[in-house]
């Protein structure tokens, strides 16, 4: 296969060059003074100003030398009340235990069976002590380089008596010493006051934004054509690089370099004695009878008892019946007839239901006429008669039932008078 490929065969190498450095020009530095005046310094008037005076009163110091009396409300009203002890309902202890011994057996006590010590053989080593005709020497580095110091006695420290102080206790806090009356004027609002600025003269409109505007011209953006798509006359050639340039080459099929399995034929038997067959002696184990101490408390044979303590020893206790005081469901009656008038069936006045004839499709009492551009439609009142009233053919109840829904329509008997709904 050729390995030349589309950007192999039109690839045109380039000319490379550096690209140019770019020169620095000399710095000269500038002749004359910096001005280094600002616009804000230009345009600042300075104005002398002054201590904000404060507003808030002066603190005056009122001084008494009268004693507060300290006692409180509760004290000059509270009055205690005699009340006596209550009574407990709680009913007397009457339960007495019983005198006599309690005999019945336990489940534990009927179904354990005791079970003697099971003898263990113990692989512990004796614990022998081994004797020595040496004397064991006792003689540490802190017994050698010990030096015992000698401490004072340690002294006591005796707590003085309480004393009581003869002074009588003075039960005025800083609070009540310190604490004056301030009496002062209310504050003063500092804000000015919302005064209405009223002129006569027209408003001025006219705006920098209305002087400087200038209208500039601007051109409806060009809009790209596409060309139009020519079918090609020749039939397009479907022959792939690969099928073109494609050689076909004879190879042999691939061959496993794994060796053929060749079974064995001879009729030796297999050897199955291996070290641990031969050295290995299983030993007889016996396992030791479990060891039952006789049973020494006998089964009883007669009938259980089923009675409990409970029901030995329960008193029946007679019921105290409680005492129902809510009233009974009795109602007064009466020979007077119950006055029904009310408010509203005196003040009641019937009105007549008037239903609009912009609700039917075809108003009854009117003919069509126009429609509008907007869609409304115009209808004309039948007269008939002199009171100027239109006199339909049917009634108005008559039309209710043929209604299908309300549409948009403009009912006139005169160019001046018109009737819409929606």
């Amino acid at each position: 296969m050729q390995s030349l490929t589309t950007f192999r065969a039109d690839y045109v190498p380039h000319d490379i060059h550096a690209r140019p450095g770019r020169i620095l020009q000399e710095f000269k530095q500038p002749q004359g003074t910096m001005d280094l005046d600002t616009t804000y310094k230009q345009d600042f008037n300075y104005r002398s100003s002054y201590p904000s005076a404060t507003t808030r009163p002066q603190e005056q110091k009122w001084s008494s030398r009268a004693r507060m009396e300290t006692i409180p409300t509760y004290k000059d009203h509270y009055k205690p009340w005699e009340i006596s002890k209550r009574e407990t309902a709680k009913p007397e202890y009457t339960f007495r235990p019983p005198s006599m011994k309690f005999g019945n057996l336990t489940t534990f006590q009927d179904d354990y069976q005791y079970k003697g010590l099971v003898p263990q053989q113990s692989f512990k080593p004796s614990n022998a002590a081994r004797l020595s005709n040496k004397p064991f020497e006792d003689l540490t580095n802190y017994r050698q380089h010990y030096i015992p110091y000698i401490y004072e006695a340690r002294k006591r420290h005796e707590k003085e008596p309480y004393k009581p102080s003869e002074q009588t206790f003075d039960d005025l806090t800083t609070h009540r010493r310190d604490f004056k009356g301030q009496s002062g004027e209310l504050t003063k609002l500092i804000r000015p006051e919302n005064t209405n600025v009223n002129s006569n003269q027209p408003f001025y409109d006219l705006t920098e934004f209305r002087d400087k505007y200038k209208a500039w011209t601007v051109e409806p953006p060009t809009l790209h054509k596409s060309a139009d798509y020519m079918v090609p006359e020749d039939k397009m050639n479907l022959t792939t690089t690969s099928q073109a340039n494609f050689v076909g080459h004879n190879v042999q099929p691939f061959v496993s370099a794994r060796p053929l399995p060749h079974p064995s034929r001879h009729s030796i038997p297999f050897e199955g004695i291996s070290t641990m067959k031969e050295d290995y002696k299983p030993w007889n184990c016996t396992r030791e009878p479990m060891i039952k101490p006789q049973g020494e408390l006998e089964k009883p044979t007669g009938k259980f008892e089923d009675t409990t303590t409970f029901k030995a020893h329960y008193l029946p206790l007679p019921i105290g019946l409680t005492h129902r005081f809510k009233p009974h469901n009795s109602f007064a009656s009466s020979s007077v007839p119950l006055d029904s008038g009310t408010t509203y069936r005196f003040s009641y006045t019937p009105k007549q239901i008037v239903v609009c004839p912009a609700s039917f499709p075809v108003p009854p009492g009117y003919e069509y006429e126009k429609t509008d551009s907007l869609g409304h439609k115009f209808f004309r009142p039948l007269y008939e008669g002199e009171d100027g009233h239109p006199n339909p053919l049917h009634t108005t109840m008559d039309w209710v039932s043929d209604a299908q829904g309300p549409d948009k329509a403009i009912i006139e008997g005169s160019p001046d008078e018109a009737i819409t709904a929606a």
